[in-house]
């Protein structure tokens, strides 16, 4: 099909759906900002119909009995989170909290057998027992500092029951990872503790080896009773009281504060297979924590930042380090540093923003003047309330309770706003001052609040109701500040920016504890049936083999009733499907199924067996390809509802099959994700039937998931056996991964089976894509910001820039006349910022602010067309001109003299230049508009012309950009008549990405906006 007719079906028909972010027509600078309006003292503005935020921050004492009747310690769960919420007597309303089984080894991270752990043995009645080698349990929940900066753990140990003199050990553990491997000198390890059986004490800090940095005894006898006191202040002290014996103990060198929130693991080395050992004096006095965090891992919607422990001598001074430890909730996200201004997108100056920085340890901070961070994952509403929460404390000035510096929180429509709370694309923001004074924006409209009392920190929480409700609730300190409907509208997916102005050198705006009550974006990665009782896994939990880049895996149960697979589970990481409870075949190994009459008392005889385990659970399915099944939608209806009932607090899950995701298939509005399988067909089929499948979505809170393929192994996916090699099935794991980053409503990535530990051997490529895309997801690292539109009003000299989603950031005059526009990091690495190119006397002006000129040069002749890119791959975009009349590139890496110089096109072709294949260099292409034919060329001094690609229609403008954060950037098209910017797939003409943007006569501009 010639690209001519595409067009016609797929991008002008894709268009018409697009919310339009028309650039205003005039571009001229921003007029200060009226005074705000004011509410009187005391009150609340709005009109109180705004929703009651999330409690995003509970927490509790904690305390664990061990009591338990020995004959629940039996195969398989051996008492380990059997009979919770009797030994732990949790608050009403509440579960206990539950321990997962690691390894507590060095060399892997695969936990020991069920039985290595044990609670209320027959022979160690009450107490929790560690047998048979080494072993490690990790408590759900982290240990968190209370309000004077400290918290404890205590509990009572006996290293080696019947030895006094050895040196096997017992250890207590405290990590801010709930990743670690629970072992003592572990590098993710912050504190380490072992006691031996013969009185000796040691203390490890992770990465030092064996080494302890202190090391204490005591006099030998049958147990220890252990206090262990942290204290997170600047002290850096530690109080350990071991048989009412204290020491106190300074942090070692490089230790600049504890942090705040660590999960404690409990583990045991015996070198002897017959030793034993245990925790807890069997009366009553098992495991006590001062204080525990019981939201941020209570289900796997929340993201929690403590902004504890990062490194911060890093090129991004902390920012985003540690992320997935410092991050207790089972989702991750990173951020992007803002200039915090209006206008177009600015890199602030290097130490602007900071985590964990020597001055201010555990928290982030903005030390340099004004400047703020933005979420790179989008807030989002979930389907039971169809609203979010956002929740932070903010210091405006450090130490001070008075004047007007502030510290803000946005809300923005933008994927790439600047962080400037007084934005257009903010939809509601909140400026709070260091004396209390409170302002509130929707779309750039300020509204003064009444203000707080004075406080050094105010804790704030944003609540926003989407959709049709369009409400918000504002709180601080307590105070409902504003409740009710907003003038501007309120986005479904958010990005959340916090930021700080500052009047005075030396001030310090600072930041802790940020809670988003659900996230979206791609955020959940793992597998379906990663634990089978039949073929092929036959009962083999292979969750260990991939569980460093794995969060969210799915287990299939079938008829298998065990459920000690839980007790692996991280908190909320567990996937579980329901079919045992809620269908049986229509006959023995049929296909087709009925609904099972029994299945509201299954689904809660269910809970009650899962019992305490419930906080492993994350999701829970419904039938598989339910439709293909056999079952109607009301029959399918009658499952959600039940499936809900049973568990209200989960993640329900529905999966389609490829003809149901192709039509217009029921789905219950209690549903939360909902996706579809179709294997190696290639991202436009996949890209079709997701457009497709949100036409008839049942809420518009509900979000997506795709299920890529694992492996071209004959019987398992099908479409993947038949002539797909592992370089096709990493390719189309790749492109899965693309089709997320341009869509915030695809949150899981679930891949078709994991086989087995010799599956990176049968198809090593895949693996390894899986093995980055799944780090990247779990780890969240920081990945290619994707392009985006801005464009060049000639008629008054002004650029625009709209964020990746098509909302309008900025603008700023620069140029005017007779000048072609230029964007690049002039630099080094980071946003680009603009230029403008003289044609009439070849020269170059670029801006390293976007305001001011920082260079002038001259090269090329006139009548050359500019070009700008990083041909050497230094890290930096320097210039180059094409010449029509010798279809030749001249190419300069030091903006003066010529580097590189190849002839390639026709004449009246067009050049274009772009980093093609991802290797940080940027190389020739030529573009012939009369065919709308792009030949890419892979090097600067040869030519190497790939396939031609047709793409566009005829009167179109060559663009290229990285559209999809890939690293690698493809071919686009702007099309003057309708103003809109259409991107490709990579060597194809599969359109991945449109946005309108700009005003007619408008030159089209693309780059990283930040």
């Amino acid at each position: 099909m010639i690209l001519t007719q595409r067009l016609g079906r797929r991008l002008l028909a894709g268009a018409s759906a697009l919310a339009l972010a028309l650039l205003p027509a005039g571009l001229a600078a921003t007029p200060a900002a009226a005074a705000p309006a004011a509410v009187p003292a005391g009150a609340s503005a709005g009109d109180g119909s705004g929703p009651t935020p999330v409690d995003l921050d509970t927490t509790r004492a904690f305390s664990d009995t061990f009591q338990l009747d020995p004959s629940q310690d039996t195969d398989p769960l051996y008492g380990l989170n059997v009979g919770l919420d009797a030994r732990q007597s949790p608050p009403a309303g509440q579960h206990g909290i539950s321990y997962t089984r690691v390894s507590g080894r060095w060399d892997t991270s695969v936990a020991p057998d069920q039985w290595f752990v044990q609670t209320s043995h027959p022979k160690y009645p009450n107490k929790l027992l560690f047998a048979k080698g080494v072993s490690a349990v990790m408590l759900g929940a982290p240990a968190v500092a209370d309000g004077t900066g400290h918290y404890t753990v205590s509990t009572v140990i006996d290293p080696v029951v019947g030895d006094t003199g050895g040196n096997d050990w017992a250890s207590i553990v405290l990590s801010r990872s709930h990743r670690s491997w629970g072992y003592v000198t572990g590098g993710d390890v912050d504190l380490g503790l072992t006691v031996t059986s013969g009185g000796k004490l040691a203390l490890f800090h992770g990465g030092g080896g064996e080494t302890p940095f202190w090391i204490g005894t005591v006099a030998p006898t049958a147990q220890y009773a252990v206090s262990l006191t942290v204290s997170t202040g600047a002290d850096r002290a530690l109080t350990l009281t071991v048989n009412g014996t204290p020491f106190t103990v300074s942090a070692p060198a490089g230790v600049t504060s504890w942090p705040s929130s660590e999960f404690l693991y409990l583990g045991a080395y015996l070198s002897d297979p017959d030793r034993v050992t245990t925790f807890g004096d069997g009366a009553g006095h098992g495991l006590n924590v001062s204080k525990v965090d019981t939201s941020a891992t209570r289900s796997a919607k929340p993201l929690v930042d403590t902004f504890d422990g990062a490194p911060n001598a890093t090129a991004d001074f902390g920012l985003n380090q540690d992320l997935s430890a410092r991050q207790p909730s089972l989702i991750s996200a990173d951020y992007t540093a803002v200039s915090g201004v209006k206008g177009l997108a600015l890199n602030p100056p290097a130490g602007s923003v900071q985590v964990n920085s020597p001055a201010h340890p555990n928290v982030l901070s903005f030390p340099k003047g004004t400047s703020a961070v933005r979420l790179n994952k989008p807030a989002t509403s979930d389907v039971p309330t169809g609203a979010y929460t956002v929740h932070a404390v903010l210091t405006p000035v450090v130490g001070s309770t008075t004047g007007q510096d502030w510290a803000s929180l946005a809300v923005s429509n933008a994927s790439g706003g600047t962080g400037a709370v007084d934005a257009e694309d903010v939809a509601l923001g909140l400026r709070v001052q260091a004396d209390g004074g409170l302002t509130l924006f929707q779309g750039g409209t300020p509204t003064a609040l009444s203000a707080v009392p004075a406080a050094g920190s105010y804790e704030v929480s944003v609540a926003l109701a989407t959709g049709d409700k369009q409400q918000a609730t504002v709180k601080v300190n307590g105070a409902t500040v504003f409740s009710g409907h907003t003038a501007a509208r309120l986005p479904r997916d958010g990005y959340v920016s916090l930021g700080a102005h500052h009047s005075a050198a030396g001030q310090v705006t600072t930041v802790d504890d940020l809670r988003v009550s659900m996230l979206g974006g791609l955020g959940y990665y793992g597998f379906f049936d990663i634990r089978d009782p039949n073929w092929p896994n036959n009962s083999v939990n292979h969750a260990p083999e991939v569980a460093q880049w794995t969060n969210f895996n799915n287990y299939l149960r079938d008829q298998d009733t065990r459920l000690d697979f839980l007790d692996q589970c991280l908190p909320a990481s567990c996937v579980i499907d329901l079919n045992q409870e809620t269908v049986i075949p229509r006959s023995p190994g049929d296909w087709q199924v009925n609904p099972n009459p029994n299945a509201a008392q299954n689904l809660l005889n269910l809970v009650q067996r899962i019992g305490s385990n419930i906080d492993k659970i994350g999701a829970v399915d419904m039938t598989d390809e339910a439709y293909s099944h056999g079952l109607t939608p009301a029959q399918v209806q009658t499952q959600a509802e039940q499936i809900r009932a049973a568990f209200p607090d989960k993640t329900l899950i529905m999966s389609l099959d490829r003809w149901n995701a192709e039509q217009t298939a029921p789905i219950p509005s209690t549903v939360d994700i909902v996706g579809f399988d179709y294997y190696c067909v290639g991202r436009g089929e996949i890209q079709w039937r997701l457009a497709n499948l949100k036409t008839f979505l049942s809420s518009p809170d509900q979000h997506l998931m795709l299920f890529p393929e694992s492996t071209n192994e004959q019987g398992v996916a099908d479409g993947c056996y038949s002539g797909k090699t592992d370089a096709d099935v990493a390719a189309f794991n790749a492109e899965y991964r693309a089709i997320a980053a341009q869509d915030p409503r695809v949150v899981y990535l679930q891949n078709f089976r994991w086989l087995g530990p010799d599956q990176p051997n049968k198809v090593p490529l895949t693996v390894a894509a899986q093995q980055r895309i799944g780090r990247a997801v779990v780890n969240a690292t920081p990945t290619p910001a994707p392009a985006s539109a801005g464009v060049y009003r000639p008629s008054d000299g002004s650029f625009g820039e709209a964020a990746h989603n098509g909302w309008y950031t900025g603008q700023t005059v620069f140029g005017g006349g007779n000048v072609v526009p230029l964007t690049g990091h002039w630099n080094g690495p980071g946003t680009d910022t603009i230029g403008v190119y003289h044609p009439d006397t070849a020269t170059f002006q670029l801006s390293n602010d976007n305001a001011t000129v920082a260079s002038t040069f001259f090269f090329g002749a006139s009548g050359d067309i500019p070009l700008v890119g990083d041909w050497s791959g230094q890290g930096r975009t320097t210039v180059g001109v094409y010449r029509p009349s010798d279809q030749t590139f001249y190419l300069s890496d030091d903006n003066s003299t010529v580097k590189y110089r190849i002839k390639l096109g026709n004449p009246d072709w067009k050049p274009l230049v772009g980093d093609w294949d991802g290797n940080g260099t940027t190389t020739v292409a030529v573009y012939d508009p009369q065919t709308q034919v792009f030949y890419l060329n892979d090097s600067n001094q040869t030519e190497n012309v790939r396939p031609g690609i047709r793409f566009g229609n005829p009167g179109d403008l060559p663009i290229k950009g990285d559209w999809d954060g890939t690293g690698k950037e493809t071919i686009g098209v702007y099309r003057p008549g309708d103003q809109t910017f259409y991107a490709a797939a990579e060597n194809s003409n599969l359109v991945i990405y449109s946005k309108k943007f700009g005003n007619p006569g408008d030159v089209p501009l693309v780059g990283n906006w930040g």
